[in-house]
This record gives C-alpha cells, structure tokens and sequence, in this order.
C-alpha cells in the first residue's frame, strides 16, 4: 500500500509539473488577445495568436528549414563546450597553479559582450558555421565549468573519511568520489549550457547570415512582418524547451539516482 500511494503521489507531482506550464500558456495568450481587444493596437505592431499561427502553418516548410540551420549550430556549439569544459574543470579542480592561470583567463572572456566579439568571428571565418558556432559555444561552456568545478568541490568531508579510510589514492578519490559527485552540477549547467547554446547561435546569425531563425528575425523585422516575427519566436520558444526536455531527459538515464532522491523529495514536500 505504500509503494501504491508513492506512484500515486508522484503521478500527481508529474501532472502538476504539466499542468501548470499550460495554465500560463493559456494565459498568456488570453492576456495577448485581451491587450490587442482593449488598447485596439494595429495589427502591424502586434498580431493576433491566430494570425501568428496561420503563418506558422503556410510557412511550415520555410520556418523549418531555417530552424534545421539553428538546431545544428546550437549542437555543434553545445557539444564543443562540452568537451572543453569537462577537462578544464578537472584541470582546474586536481592542478592549483592551472586554476590560477585559467580562471581570470575564463572570467574575463565571459565579461565581454559577446555582441561585440561575433563580427570579428565573421571577419576572420566567413559566413558559415564556424562563426555561429563559436559564438554558442563561448555562451554555453562556462556554466558548465563553473557547475562541474562545484560539484567536485562540494563533496560532503565523510566521503573523503571513507576514501582515506579505504587507502584510496587521491586519484582513486578523484574518479570514484568526486567526479560522480559532480554529476548533478554538471546536468544542472548542461541544462542551462544548452538554451545558451542556443541564444549564441541566434546572436551569431543576428550578426551577419544568410540562414537560421536568427536571419529570419531580421529578415522579417526589415520588412516590418511582425506577423512572421512572431511566428519565429515562437518556434524559438518551442525550440527552446524541446532542447532543455531532452538535456532533461539524459539527466534521467545517466544519474537516474539522482532524479529519483530529486522526485522523492519532492513528494515528500507535497505530502
């Protein structure tokens, strides 16, 4: 009967977790409908969520094609940091003198706009993927550094008892304690890693493209078609949180220990 009420209970945590995103989305567009009816605001400036889904759908195969273009710019930038970051943030955790060479290093290339750095990128590399890329990885890789050095650091002093106490050599700790340890922290930074990514990929293609629903924001607000705007933010914002559902879903294969401790406690707040 206990293991009956637990499902029970995290089935309905899950249908909170559903019900609530669409209560908003359903707001929010009733509150869009209700600012176009009461401040009668021209269709040129703000366009009905009708219209923008009209469009959506007669320019399914022009939207998706440009999307096609941010999708892979956004993995291709994701994947990059995340190779460079894992590394980086072991480096910086095992070697003190690599950590104070690195970090203001990082720091400061994370100050700077990086608005300002995608034209030289196009300069240097041209029009293609390359620029875009970059840029997406510059935005994505240090949360993930920042997260993974976290969670290698924090690490509760009786896992580091047990360790001693088992004449673990401190690679030996290294690689069974505080590596897996950091795993939630890396996920929690992959997540946000991934929608930076994405708005990366989106800045670099607002600088200078030919393709992506980056150009077709500018190409749409040169013309003044606020109708296609919209349409391309929202696909943006579906785009957005399809990429977090499946950096969420990973999460849940690879530390699936750790969903598990999360959705318990969750429950056990509800309860």
């Amino acid at each position: 009967m206990k293991g009956i009420g637990k499902w029970i209970l995290g089935d309905k945590l899950k249908f909170k977790d559903s019900f609530y995103p669409i209560i908003s989305a359903i707001g929010l567009v009733l509150i869009w409908y209700g600012i176009i009816l009461l401040l009668s605001v021209p269709r040129f400036l703000l366009p009905d969520p009708y219209a923008v889904f009209r469009v959506i759908i007669s320019e399914s195969s022009l939207l998706f094609s440009h999307l096609l273009v941010t999708v892979k710019e956004t993995v291709l930038g994701f994947i990059l940091a995340l190779v460079v970051a894992v590394p980086i943030s072991v480096a910086v955790v095992w070697w003190k003198p690599f950590e104070r060479t690195v970090m203001p290093l990082m720091v400061f290339l994370q100050t700077v706009p990086k608005v300002s750095i995608a034209p030289l990128f196009i300069i240097w590399f041209g029009f293609g993927y390359i620029p875009k890329v970059l840029v997406s990885f510059l935005l994505a890789y240090f949360p993930i550094v920042i997260e993974m050095i976290t969670g290698m650091r924090d690490i509760p002093f009786e896992m580091l008892d047990l360790s001693k106490s088992m004449s673990a050599t401190p690679i030996q700790t290294f690689i069974k304690f505080r590596i897996p340890n950091s795993l939630p922290y890396l996920f929690n930074g992959l997540k946000l890693g991934i929608l930076l990514s994405l708005t990366g990929a989106i800045t670099g293609e607002f600088m200078g493209s030919t393709e992506g629903l980056g150009y077709l924001i500018m190409y749409a607000n040169v013309r003044l078609n606020t109708t296609l705007l919209f349409a391309v933010l929202v696909c943006l914002l579906f785009l957005g949180k399809i990429i977090y559902t499946m950096v969420e879903w990973i999460e849940g294969y690879a530390i699936s220990w750790h969903v598990v401790l999360r959705e318990r406690e969750k429950a056990q707040m509800a309860a």
